[in-house]
């Protein structure tokens, strides 16, 4: 008698999270101007799934999203609704509190900016010993002082580097600090919001391939967020696009780039720009995101969608498979595009 085949768990399963934030006038104006209250759907019934080792990356245009479905993952803001397992543990559910405090220490998150990411009146010592210290992986002062060289080094800095300040670093060097306090916690998955957007092109390249060379060598697992399409291709594994709150496609990364299948993932392909000539006709993206307070009926991108018809204006699509991909579009399930 056979047993039945293993299914593999993923490692993070994120399932139907959505995020409301009350933009509201204060109390008091409402009542005397009579306006009604006012909700923002940053992020609507998001679902995807990252396997351990994996980096799964999350792309669209400025105020889609992104980095609100982020900080949800990790905890930094609660979800409305829906649902965060990692490695097992729900990460909403008040029941598996203890759990969820050891899960804490397995996450972390590269941010941004590396100008604002790091406290300016701490050294870069402090900086980095800090998650050691709070998570008491060490015993001794000089096995800190050991462990901070050590994760220096580890992102191409030296060990002296420690006593400076943040301002006397290159944004390239900041960001390799900010990993740097990211690994200190020896982590297992690390969201990386747009981590190289606020550095030049030569030392993008260096960041990434310092984050490559380090999930071989620790086998991580990332949450990439870009709008950067070139850093997604070079680093993630599956793709996710996000327009307006919602995902609209998710395929793996060489298949989003060969054959793309929702309008707005075209478009956003079609924009980028090239240096060979190409005489081939290219479908520019019209138009801007609709005013998230007021989104449009229907299918959110369908203001801008050549495709669009009466259906499109009426009926939300919804996330369904389509070959390699997953398509939120009324177009491609009629076979239409």
């Amino acid at each position: 008698m056979t047993g039945s085949p293993l299914v593999q768990v993923p490692f993070v399963q994120v399932s139907n999270i959505s995020r409301v934030f009350d933009v509201s006038r204060p109390w008091l104006e409402r009542l005397t101007q009579r306006l009604p209250r006012q909700f923002l759907v940053a992020a609507a019934n998001i679902s995807f799934s990252i396997d351990r080792r994996e980096t799964f990356g999350l792309v669209g245009e400025s105020g889609s999203g992104k980095s609100t479905i982020a900080r949800m993952v990790v905890g930094l803001i609660a979800p409305s609704g829906g649902d965060v397992v990692i490695d097992g543990t729900s990460m909403t559910d008040r029941a598996h509190l203890a759990r969820r405090q050891k899960v804490r220490q397995r996450i972390q998150m590269v941010f941004q900016d590396p100008y604002s990411s790091l406290n300016p009146r701490w050294r870069a010592f402090d900086i980095i010993a800090e998650p050691i210290r709070a998570f008491r992986l060490c015993d001794s002062t000089t096995a800190i002082t050991a462990r901070v060289g050590e994760l220096l080094h580890l992102v191409g800095l030296d060990q002296a580097d420690g006593r400076k300040f943040p301002h006397e670093f290159s944004g390239g060097q900041r960001q390799r600090i900010a990993i740097a306090r990211a690994l200190s916690s020896q982590p297992e998955f690390i969201v990386c919001d747009e981590p190289t957007s606020a550095l030049d092109v030569s030392v993008q390249a260096q960041v990434l391939n310092l984050m490559r060379d380090l999930q071989d060598r620790f086998g991580l697992t990332y949450l990439l967020i870009s709008h950067n399409l070139a850093v997604v291709r070079h680093m993630a594994s599956r793709v996710g696009v996000m327009y307006l709150g919602r995902i609209v496609e998710i395929a793996p990364s060489k298949e989003l780039f060969r054959n793309p299948r929702h309008p707005y993932t075209r478009m956003l392909l079609e924009a980028v720009p090239r240096l060979d000539p190409d005489r081939r006709h290219r479908e520019p993206i019209e138009g801007e995101i609709p005013n998230p307070l007021d989104p449009p009926k229907g299918c959110s991108f369908h203001p801008r969608c050549p495709h669009a018809n009466e259906r499109c204006r009426l009926e939300e699509p919804r996330l369904a498979k389509a070959d390699l991909s997953a398509v939120s579009c009324h177009a491609v399930e009629e076979r239409r595009i």
